[in-house]
């Protein structure tokens, strides 16, 4: 009795493992760990590459967190301007592929808006949007901006100049990202 008392406990509080664990993440491009998704695939080996576990933590880290730069990293108006993500190198093609899909079978469930064939958008903030592309090859995540304001952000030097939040903005970007992404990783969920 006396040993247990004395025995120390050890808490893990990581809600992931530790990046040098070797988990293999097939969805997300980048890194040395990235494994495309298609080739698993059409070979029908995802049993033998990893653990259901396994793949249900690669599917869960498909979030606009992991997918986005942080907008609050960006130093002047002029960067939020420029804020573009090319989602066919962040994403396995077939993974953009099925995005695409769902914005043009779902868009209005989810809150955004058709506003070409290939492109929509939705508002996240007053004055900017969000709008992705998802014309094949040229699939990708931007903002755009009222002209007043998009004005004042090509005259405001750095961030303490900046007439909107950085924040409130990635906050808003991720809030109406992230629901895409769950039906993108529910129908992914559905292949395995």
């Amino acid at each position: 009795m006396k040993s247990l008392l004395n025995s120390s406990i050890v808490v893990d509080e990581r809600s992931c493992p530790p990046e040098d664990a070797g988990l293999a993440q097939p969805f997300l491009l980048g890194g040395d760990r990235s494994i495309p998704a298609l080739s698993w695939l059409e070979k029908g080996d995802w049993a033998d590459r990893m653990s259901r576990e396994n793949m249900a933590l690669a599917l869960s880290q498909v979030t606009a967190a992991h997918l986005l730069p942080p907008l609050l990293d960006l130093p002047t108006g002029v960067d939020l301007l420029r804020y573009r993500v090319e989602l066919h190198e962040k994403l396995d093609p077939i993974l953009v592929r099925e995005l695409a899909l769902i914005l043009q079978n779902q868009w209005q469930a989810l809150g955004w808006e058709q506003v070409g064939e290939t492109t929509f958008l939705c508002v996240i903030g007053a004055g900017v949007a969000a709008c992705i592309e998802t014309a094949p090859g040229c699939e990708n995540l931007s903002l755009r901006y009222a002209n007043g304001l998009a004005n004042e952000l090509f005259h405001a030097g750095r961030a303490i100049d900046l007439p909107r939040s950085r924040l409130f903005l990635q906050t808003t970007l991720h809030e109406k990202l992230n629901p895409l992404l769950a039906r993108l990783r529910d129908r992914c969920w559905q292949w395995i």
